[in-house]
């Protein structure tokens, strides 16, 4: 088992299940929830993979995304080892505790 998916089962673990809301209200705080769970998980995962390898532009997406209420929008794009596996690590997580792909704030735009 690869040290990231021993994270990723740790993390996992501590969010139990979630279920999306269908009203209004209920939905503004599943997602306000959602965001504290990213928030959690970048932290977490960051803290223990390290951020060795990881760019100023990565770091800095990810925490104005969180600053933002994770409602700035898909703008992270992973480009080392590092960023890809701290990436594929936050986007399990994200899945795991109920979030669409289209929360996360990755995506790498063509030039």
């Amino acid at each position: 088992m690869t040290r990231a998916l021993l994270i990723l089962a740790t993390l996992l673990a501590s969010f139990g299940c979630i279920r999306a809301e269908d009203a209004d209200p209920e939905h503004d705080a599943w997602t306000r929830e959602k965001c504290r769970r990213y928030e959690r998980a970048w932290h977490q995962i960051s803290g223990f993979i390290g951020l060795e390898g990881v760019s100023q532009d990565f770091i800095r997406g990810n925490e104005k995304f969180i600053a933002d209420g994770c409602s700035s929008g898909a703008d992270v794009c992973p480009h080392s080892p590092r960023e890809i596996e701290l990436a594929n690590a936050l986007t399990v997580a994200a899945m795991n505790f109920g979030t669409a792909g289209s929360f996360l704030p990755f995506i790498c735009r063509q030039r």
